[in-house]
């Protein structure tokens, strides 16, 4: 098992907040890409809209200067907008990465309309990858107005897109009310990318953005050990089923921490357990 930077939750401000020109904007992203470099990681996970903003070729010397493999493109919304698959699937072979994450976007009122959708253009997608021998995962989704929540939801979409593996993310199955270990062993053999992302939970609707839960409570991304996901646990099953990928920290910074400082703490946590 190898340990990967997820760096999405520190690009998403910068790629549709941050008020700064193009070329302000990448070299914040390549601080990202430095950051990565310099606290342990040899891996990274990077968005599709980073890529298209900054450019293949300035995104291959920043990973190269730093020493870095592409672990996983993510590509957004893929469910509303497909234009420039082909130059997805182009950048990932030029990138050498192997691996597609499909994210469907944002959801609408029918699940059936929507998991229709998704089908159809994930399926597209994928046989455009597997040309290039690149794999394309999905994620278990934390918003339960999405259609691959559940098990029996994502259980649903990989069976209507044949090629189509999981990302199996540590958190998002429990707005749903699933368990974390029981759900990643229901999918241990159709799992080909792991994020391991911590989850608060509290009753009350908080400040900051938050999933609903099936049972009325909320949940939020967390820092990593400062949540309610076991981590032993998982990697007991991890090794127990013989997993040998890729494993994404989704990265959520601690407040009040130096970013460097943080990026490491969160390395030493899972490289302990590797």
């Amino acid at each position: 098992m190898e340990l990967s930077m997820m760096t999405f939750m520190l690009e998403f401000p910068v790629l549709f907040f941050d008020p700064g020109t193009q070329e302000e904007k990448a070299r914040k992203i390549e601080s990202f890409i430095r950051l990565t470099s310099e606290t342990g990681y040899r891996n990274i996970d990077l968005i599709w809209q980073t890529i298209r903003l900054v450019g293949r070729e300035e995104i291959k010397r920043m990973l190269e200067e730093n020493g870095l493999k592409l672990s996983c493109v993510i590509c957004m919304d893929v469910a509303g907008d497909i234009d420039g698959a082909d130059g997805l699937v182009d950048a990932c072979e030029y990138l050498n990465c192997r691996k597609i994450m499909l994210v469907p976007g944002a959801p609408i009122e029918n699940k059936r309309a929507l998991f229709a959708l998704m089908v159809k253009n994930y399926s597209k997608i994928v046989d455009l990858a597997s040309q290039k021998g690149i794999v394309c995962v999905c994620e278990d989704d934390p918003d339960i107005k999405v259609p691959c929540g559940t098990r029996t939801e994502v259980e649903a979409i990989l069976n209507a897109v044949p090629g189509l593996r999981l990302v199996y993310d540590s958190a998002n199955m429990l707005p749903s009310g699933d368990e974390v270990v029981p759900y990643y062993e229901y999918f241990a053999d159709r799992t080909a990318h792991i994020h391991l992302k911590d989850m608060a939970v509290t009753e009350t609707k908080p400040e900051q953005y938050a999933n609903p839960g099936a049972d009325n409570r909320f949940y939020l991304n967390a820092p990593h050990g400062t949540g309610i996901v076991d981590f032993d646990a998982l990697f007991e099953a991890l090794r127990k089923h013989g997993y040998n990928d890729t494993l994404a920290i989704e990265f959520v910074p601690m407040q009040n921490m130096d970013l460097k400082e943080d990026m490491k703490r969160v390395y030493d946590m899972f490289a302990s357990r590797l």
